[in-house]
């Protein structure tokens, strides 16, 4: 007999609710150095992203292959508006101001990237891409990209990245054409450092590779870092005593560097609890595309689950130091509303591909 699942992936809700906890905690203990607003706010946007997973996850997969368009246009509208109307903080456009609420439209746009680029590689069957499919998808991500660095956030989007190359993945790319890539990717990384880069990102890449170069400007940040993470040991020096976080020595242990609060508060064993969150998390996801009943809600999985570990991977690397600081928060555990939203209503739509898969009973 053959019947749709109807239920929920348990174990990937426990996983996500236990980040989010883990987060609150966090922001909690190092309080009396941010205050408690970011505690309640990240609270209340985290009770609403567990409300908006379980509705997402009621619609069936097939009205996300429908409504990718409209999403997608309504992402680039947002994207271009926030230039003109959107409200600067610390040098960058990228915020609506809604009284004392902000989103951020780059956070929610992703999601929308990913449902166009599922869509619309769903509906052309298994083939191999043609180079006009290749440019298409490449233009699909590359739009949204383009109006980010304009605001600009570099940051956000490099995690734009990890859904154009699981596209090409997905669209099986021929070696040659991989190759091609990668060559491409070396020119550009070439021209990026000669003309694009700014004098001060150019310093977050050369202090990864000497870490002594610029110990109280451009590497003061990942030093920090690392002695918090070290200070830790293996059982922490306990919630709300971390030195570096409550004297303030770590910068943006509420955002970038959340992971080095919680793993000087926890020591080895909590950083590891943390970990092993995750890995459940993205395991799941897999799992759950290696699954699906149809070649649209396996694609999909696969592009939310290679967004979210980009994202780990780097805001971790970068946290131990072994990448450049980029601005790349950790999912569902950085403190910010708009992207807390947006990774729920991912693993929403992750659900709904769970929920409403064909079984055998």
């Amino acid at each position: 007999m053959i019947a749709m699942e109807h239920r929920l992936d348990a174990w990937m809700v426990l996983a996500a609710a236990a980040i989010l906890g883990t987060s609150l905690v966090t922001l909690h203990a190092v309080s009396p150095a941010i205050g408690l607003q970011m505690f309640f706010r990240q609270l209340v946007f985290g009770v609403v992203g567990l409300i908006l997973l379980l509705l997402l996850s009621r619609l069936h997969v097939t009205v996300y292959e429908r409504l990718a368009p409209v999403a997608y246009g309504l992402a680039l509208v947002a994207l271009t508006a926030v230039l003109w109307l959107g409200k600067t903080k610390a040098g960058t456009r990228a915020w609506f101001a809604l009284g004392p609420v902000t989103i951020q439209p780059s956070e929610l746009a992703r999601l929308a990237t990913a449902l166009m680029v599922a869509a619309w590689l769903a509906r052309r069957g298994g083939r191999a891409l043609t180079i006009k499919e290749f440019v298409v998808v490449g233009a699909f991500v590359a739009a949204p990209m383009a109006l980010i660095l304009l605001e600009p956030d570099l940051g956000v989007a490099l995690t734009y990245m990890p859904l154009i190359v699981a596209a090409y993945w997905l669209g099986s790319l021929p070696a040659r054409t991989w190759a091609a890539l990668l060559v491409v990717a070396v020119l550009a990384g070439v021209w990026t450092w000669q003309v694009a880069l700014k004098p001060y990102q150019k310093e977050r890449v050369l202090t990864i590779l000497d870490q002594e170069r610029d110990p109280y400007g451009a590497g003061y940040q990942v030093r920090q870092s690392k002695i918090a993470v070290g200070s830790g040991r293996l059982v922490g020096q306990g919630l709300g005593r971390g030195s570096q976080s409550l004297l303030r020595f770590l910068p943006a242990q509420h955002t970038d560097f959340v992971f080095a609060a919680w793993a000087e508060a926890t020591g080895f064993l909590g950083a590891t609890g943390l970990l092993l969150a995750y890995a459940l998390l993205l395991a799941r996801i897999g799992m759950v595309a290696a699954t699906a009943d149809s070649r649209h809600g396996m694609i999909l999985c696969a592009l939310l689950g290679s967004w979210l570990a980009f994202q780990v991977v780097v805001n971790l690397g970068m946290v131990l130091g072994w990448l450049p600081t980029t601005g790349i928060t950790l999912p569902l555990f950085s403190y910010g509303g708009s992207s807390l939203l947006a990774c729920f209503a991912a693993l929403g739509v992750v659900q709904s591909v769970w929920r409403f898969r064909l079984v055998y009973q």
